[in-house]
Order: structure tokens, then sequence, then C-alpha cells
């Protein structure tokens, strides 16, 4: 993965038409983030239980059987995000 610096660095060597074409992308990907972030939680736990259900769907229910047991064989111990953090 490359830092912002790097990136800034490889932003600054495209073209007048790579340049517009990140543009548009970077625009459209703020867009996205935006549309999410404005998603009150009882919209994003539907939207949440609608891809629980898509998910659910691509399963035969001997296939789900598995799946469920798989998820409840091991405990794993959650992370501790203050690892993660700065």
């Amino acid at each position: 993965m490359v830092n912002l610096q790097e990136m800034k660095n490889a932003v600054d060597q495209l073209s007048p038409g790579d340049l517009r074409e990140l543009r548009q992308h970077l625009e459209k990907r703020e867009s996205e983030i935006k549309a999410r972030h404005d998603l009150s939680p009882e919209d994003r736990i539907r939207r949440l239980d609608k891809a629980a259900r898509a998910i659910r769907a691509g399963f035969t229910d001997v296939e789900w059987d598995d799946v469920e047991k798989a998820m409840n064989e091991e405990y794993i111990e959650p992370w501790n995000e203050s690892e993660w953090t700065d």
C-alpha cells in the first residue's frame, strides 16, 4: 500500500485527461461515502438485514447449517482496537 505522499507524487505525474478522470472518480467516491454516513441507524440496519438475507439466499439449508456450525465451533477473542490506534 502506498502512503498519501506517494499518491500525491503520482498525481503530479498525471496527464490532464488522467487528472480529470481521477477527479471524477474521487468525487464519485466522496458522494458514496457521504450517502452512507447520511443514513439513519435504522436505515443502516435495514441495509445490513437486506445484505444478510441476500447472503443467506445463496446457500441451501444444508450449506447454511454447515456455515452456522463452523461459526460456532471455535471462540475467537475480539480484537483489542486500542492496539490499532496511534
